[in-house]
C-alpha cells in the first residue's frame, strides 16, 4: 500500500506508530493501515496485540538508512551501535556487547523470517524493503532463537505479479557521500513475477584519518510463482562490505567537535603519555584498518493451501566472510571469520471464526571458522576455532475467541541448541626485558597455549499467556506474559569456557485506539521485565593453563552471567493528523532499569586496581605473570547500558499543493534522550550525557508521485553523541569511544516508473 507522503523522515517516525502518513488520495483525510506479518500471519499492526514497531521501505530510504546503525535514531526503544564489522543491538537495555566470533545478539535478527545469527548478518540488506517490524520483548514461542531481547525483521520488497516497472533513488551529500539504490519488477505471465535490486553506497570518514566511511554495495534477486494453491518464492542475495570500518577516539577528546580518529597524530601522542608508557611495548592505531567482508544468501519461501490449513516451509542458506583490520577501540584487532549456516522452518497455519492457530519445527545449523588476533604490544591474544552450533524447536502458538470481542492466546516453544567447539588460543603476556636491560629494551612476550573443547546442549521451553479486548471497533485493550531465552555463549578457556542460558521474562499492557474520525492515533504499553542470568560480554580473566601452584588465568572476551536486573516502563505513540495537509507524531519511552545484581571479574596486567565506576575487591586469583592481578567488581544496583531513561521521537510535516502541478513537503523531526552509559565499567569518560539531535527537509513531488527532489540536513545541531565505549586492555583507564554521524545535508532524488 503505497504511503502518501513521499521523502521525508518524519514519514518514518509516522509509521513507527504502524501507519504510512496519509491516505493517498490528498483530498481525503485520515490514516491508512499498515500490515504486518510479526505473528506468522498477516495483520493491521493496529490490530495486532504485542508490542510491535513498523517502518516502510520507502520511510527507509528518504531517511537514509543504508545499515544497521542507522535505525537508532528512528526509534526511541532500540540502540543499535558499530563493534568493528559487527553490529550491537540493544532494545530497552537488553542486548549483546557483541566483540568476535563467539558472540551472539540477544536481540533476534531475521530477514524474510529467517534468523541470521552472525552479529556481521545486519550487513548489506537496507535496500528495497517493504518493511522493517521491531518487536520488543522476548519472542520466545514463535521466534525463539536468541530473541530474548525481542526481535528485528526485515521484510524485502517481493516481485509483484502482473506489474512492470521500477524505481531509482540517487543521494549526494557532503562528505562525498553517494548512495544510490534501484529495483526493476518485471511480469513473466499471469502467475510469475521477477524482480532484481540492487544498492550502492561510498561515502567518506566521518574520522579525519578516514576511519568510519562507508563503502558496500549489495544485488538481490528474486523470482515468484503465485498459482491458486500455492505462492512460492526464491530469492538470492550478495553484499560486500568495504572501507576502513569504524573508528573511535581517546577520552576526552581533544578538539571539541573534531573527530580526531585513532590514527590521529594528537590521538596517538596522548595515548603515549599514558600508563604504562614506553619503554613498555606500545601498539598505536595506523591509518590501514580495512574492511573485505562478504555476504551471501538464498532463501526460499513456499505457502500452499492444503485444505485444513496452510503449509509453508522457508529452507535457507548464508555465508558469511569476514576479513577486517580495526583500531577502534585503541588496539589492534585482526579477524578472519568463515561461517555458514542453514535452516529450515515448517508451519501449519489456520484461520477461522474462532481460531487462529500456528504450530511448526525448526531446524538451524552453523559452523564458524575463524581466526582471530587482539593485540595491545603488552598483551596479546590468539584465538583460532571451529565452533558448531545445531538447534531444534518445536512450537505452536492459538488465539481463540471466546466472544466477538474478546479472545485468549497460548504458546510454547521447546529449543535444543547443541554447541560444539575445538579452539587453540594464545595468551601473550608481556613480562619483562631480556638482560641486563637499558639501553636496549628487548621486550620478553611469553606464550601461554590454551586448547578448549567443549560439547555442550542448552534446553529450554518458553511460553506466552495473552487476552485481548476489543473495548470499541477502533480501540484494542492487550495483555500477555512472556518468555524469552538465549542459550549459554562458548568462550576460550581451559577450566569452564561457557556461560549458563539467560532468560527474560515480560508482562506487558497495551492499549491501541484510533480517535476523532480515524485522523488521531494513541497507541500505549506499560511493560515489565524480569531479566535473569544475563550474559555479560567483556574482557575478564579465564583458566588458560594448570601449574603445581594453582591455575592460571589470563585475560579473554568472555561471555559470562553476570547481572540480575528490572526493567520497567512506559512508552506511548501519537500520531494525529489535525487537518488533510498536516501531520504530527510523538513517541516518547519511560525507561526505568536497574541492576539487582550486577557482579564481574577483572583482568589487571599492572597490577593496579581497575578503572571503574563501581566497588572493586582484590582476588587471590594467579595471573599471567608476577605483576598481574584480578579483582571482583560488583555494580549492583546501577543502571542498565544503552538504557536512557527519556527518549523522545518528535515530528511535523506539512503539505502545499500546487494545483495541479505537484506537491511541497516540508518536515521537521527530532529526537530527544537522556543520559546514559555506554558499558558496564559505568565511567563518564563512557557516558553519553542528554542531547537533542533535529533533522529537516524539503520535498517537491510530482502529482502522480513518479518523481521527487528533498533537500535535507540531519543532525541539525551538530551534536556529537558517542554509540560505544571501550577501555583500553593495556592501558587501565584510557577509553576510546565511537560516535554517531554529525551533521550531514545533501539532495536525494527518486524517480518511480
Amino acid at each position: 500500500m503505497r504511503t502518501a507522503i513521499v521523502g521525508s523522515s518524519v514519514a518514518a517516525i509516522v509509521q513507527l506508530a504502524g501507519f504510512p502518513a496519509m491516505a493517498a488520495d490528498t483530498s481525503m483525510i485520515g490514516l491508512e493501515e499498515v500490515v504486518v506479518t510479526a505473528q506468522r500471519r498477516e495483520e493491521s499492526a493496529q490490530r495486532a496485540a504485542i508490542a510491535i514497531t513498523a517502518v516502510t521501505g520507502d520511510a527507509l530510504t528518504q531517511s537514509s538508512v543504508t545499515q544497521a546503525t542507522d535505525l537508532t535514531r528512528l526509534m526511541p526503544s532500540i540502540q543499535v551501535a558499530p563493534a568493528s564489522s559487527l553490529t550491537q543491538i540493544y532494545l530497552r537495555g537488553v542486548g549483546t556487547f557483541a566483540a568476535n566470533a563467539f558472540a551472539e545478539q540477544g536481540v533476534a535478527f531475521n530477514v524474510d523470517g529467517v534468523y541470521l545469527s552472525r552479529p556481521a548478518a545486519p550487513a548489506g540488506v537496507f535496500y528495497d524493503l517493504e518493511r522493517i517490524e521491531v518487536l520488543k520483548g522476548p519472542q520466545g514461542t514463535l521466534y525463539g532463537r536468541n530473541a530474548s531481547g525481542g526481535a528485528v525483521n526485515v521484510i524485502t520488497a517481493k516481485p509483484v505479479i502482473g506489474e512492470t516497472g521500477g524505481f531509482v533513488h540517487a543521494e549526494f551529500g557532503n562528505y562525498s557521500a553517494v548512495k544510490s539504490s534501484a529495483a526493476i519488477n518485471l511480469a513473466v505471465n499471469d502467475h510469475a513475477a521477477f524482480r532484481l535490486s540492487g544498492q550502492y553506497v561510498e561515502r567518506d570518514g566521518y574520522f579525519n584519518d578516514g576511519y568510519d566511511d562507508e563503502d558496500s554495495y549489495g544485488l538481490r534477486a528474486q523470482f515468484r510463482l503465485d498459482t491458486e494453491r500455492m505462492d512460492f518464492t526464491i530469492m538470492a542475495d550478495y553484499a560486500h562490505v568495504g572501507g576502513q570500518g569504524s573508528g573511535g577516539t581517546i577520552m576526552p577528546l581533544l578538539a571539541g567537535k573534531e573527530r580526531l580518529g585513532p590514527s590521529d597524530p594528537r590521538v596517538i601522542a596522548e595515548y603515549l603519555t599514558r600508563v604504562p608508557t614506553p619503554p613498555v611495548p606500545q601498539i598505536f592505531a595506523r591509518d590501514d584498518g580495512y574492511q573485505d567482508n562478504e555476504f551471501y544468501g538464498v532463501i526460499g519461501t513456499l505457502a500452499a493451501d492444503v485444505g485444513f490449513a496452510t503449509l509453508t516451509l522457508v529452507p535457507a542458506y548464508r555465508k558469511t566472510d569476514l576479513d577486517f583490520v580495526s583500531y577502534a577501540s585503541s588496539f589492534y584487532i585482526d579477524v578472519l571469520e568463515e561461517s555458514e549456516q542453514s535452516s529450515l522452518e515448517v508451519r501449519l497455519s489456520n484461520t477461522s471464526d474462532s481460531w487462529n492457530w500456528v504450530a511448526g519445527l525448526y531446524y538451524f545449523d552453523e559452523s564458524v571458522t575463524a581466526d582471530q588476533f587482539f593485540d595491545q604490544a603488552s598483551n596479546g591474544t590468539l584465538i583460532q576455532s571451529n565452533l558448531d552450533t545445531t538447534s531444534y524447536a518445536a512450537f505452536g502458538q492459538i488465539t481463540y475467541s471466546i466472544t466477538d470481542t474478546f479472545r485468549l492466546t497460548g504458546g510454547m516453544r521447546y529449543t535444543k541448541d547443541a554447541k560444539e567447539q575445538q579452539t587453540y588460543a594464545e595468551t601473550r603476556p608481556f613480562t619483562g626485558f631480556v638482560p641486563p636491560g637499558p639501553p636496549d629494551f628487548i621486550p620478553i612476550i611469553a606464550i601461554i597455549p590454551t586448547n578448549a573443547l567443549t560439547d555442550i546442549d542448552f534446553t529450554k521451553t518458553t511460553w506466552k499467556l495473552g487476552i485481548e479486548l476489543d473495548v470499541a471497533e477502533q480501540s484494542l485493550l492487550y495483555a500477555s506474559v512472556a518468555t524469552g531465552f538465549k542459550s549459554g555463549i562458548l568462550y576460550s578457556a581451559t577450566g569452564r569456557n561457557h556461560s549458563d542460558p539467560e532468560n527474560l521474562t515480560a508482562y506487558t499492557v497495551g492499549s491501541k485506539n484510533r480517535f476523532l474520525g480515524n485522523t488521531l492515533q494513541l497507541n500505549l504499553e506499560a511493560f515489565y521485565w524480569d531479566y535473569e542470568d544475563q550474559h555479560i560480554a567483556h574482557l575478564g580473566p579465564v583458566q588458560v593453563a594448570e601449574t603445581p601452584g594453582g591455575p592460571i588465568f589470563g585475560p579473554v572476551f568472555m561471555t559470562e552471567n553476570a547481572g540480575q536486573a528490572t526493567i520497567y516502563g512506559l512508552e506511548t505513540e501519537l500520531l494525529w493528523q489535525p487537518y488533510r495537509d498536516g501531520l504530527l507524531s510523538l513517541n516518547l519511552q519511560y525507561l526505568n532499569t536497574e541492576y539487582d545484581e550486577l557482579r564481574y571479574q577483572a583482568y589487571s596486567a599492572t597490577g593496579s586496581p581497575p578503572v571503574v565506576g563501581c566497588p572493586v575487591t582484590l582476588t587471590s586469583l594467579n595471573g599471567t605473570t608476577p605483576a598481574a592481578r584480578i579483582y571482583e567488581v560488583d555494580c549492583s544496583g546501577r543502571p542498565m547500558v544503552n538504557a536512557p531513561e527519556w527518549t523522545l521521537n518528535a515530528g511535523y510535516e506539512h503539505r502545499i499543493e500546487l494545483g495541479g502541478r505537484g506537491r511541497l513537503i516540508i518536515g521537521a523531526d527530532t529526537r530527544i534522550e537522556s543520559s546514559r552509559y555506554l558499558s558496564t565499567e559505568f565511567l563518564d569518560l563512557g557516558k553519553q550525557k542528554s542531547y537533542t539531535m533535529s533533522n529537516a527537509r524539503l520535498t517537491y513531488e510530482t502529482e502522480s508521485g513518479a518523481f521527487a527532489l528533498t533537500a535535507f540536513i540531519n543532525n541539525i545541531e551538530d551534536e556529537l553523541v558517542f554509540s560505544n565505549s571501550l577501555q583500553s586492555p593495556a592501558k587501565s583507564g584510557t577509553v576510546y569511544n565511537q560516535m554517531r554521524p554529525p551533521r550531514t545535508y545533501g539532495a536525494r532524488m527518486s524517480v518511480k516508473f
